[in-house]
């Protein structure tokens, strides 16, 4: 597992889930430094089809899962059917467009199925 921002001690960071857009399935989740009440960058989960924990926890270590462990999340979430292991290699468009996006933290961890990530400094205005 890499922590794939690069976060120098990722496990100080803060993170709370900031907004979330139902229609454009987008989840931005503000990062804090600690001590800190204002964020001090945003992670911008896009294509959302899965959030699992709590609304705020302790660390800011994410990695991707492998391929397996998203599809099995798929299926038990019912995100897709069991017929697609039928067809040998089937998921890997579905891999393709999908992550399972990992944070490690000190009690829950926190599971996200979404097609990308950004860090981001600022959060537009008009969301």
């Amino acid at each position: 597992m890499s922590n794939i921002f690069d976060l120098k001690a990722p496990e100080l960071y803060r993170c709370q889930v900031y907004r979330y857009f139902n229609g454009l399935s987008r989840l931005y989740v503000g990062v804090f430094k600690p001590y800190q009440s204002v964020p001090a960058f945003y992670f911008l989960f896009s294509d959302v089809g899965y959030f699992e924990g709590p609304v705020n926890w302790q660390g800011a270590d994410f990695d991707i899962a492998p391929d397996e462990e998203c599809i099995d999340l798929m299926l038990r979430c019912g995100m897709i059917g069991e017929a697609i292991l039928t067809f040998p290699n089937a998921y890997a468009s579905i891999t393709e467009t999908a992550r399972l996006y990992r944070a490690r933290t000190q009690n829950i961890p926190v599971q996200i199925i979404a097609s990308s990530v950004t860090m981001l400094n600022e959060i537009p205005d008009n969301i």
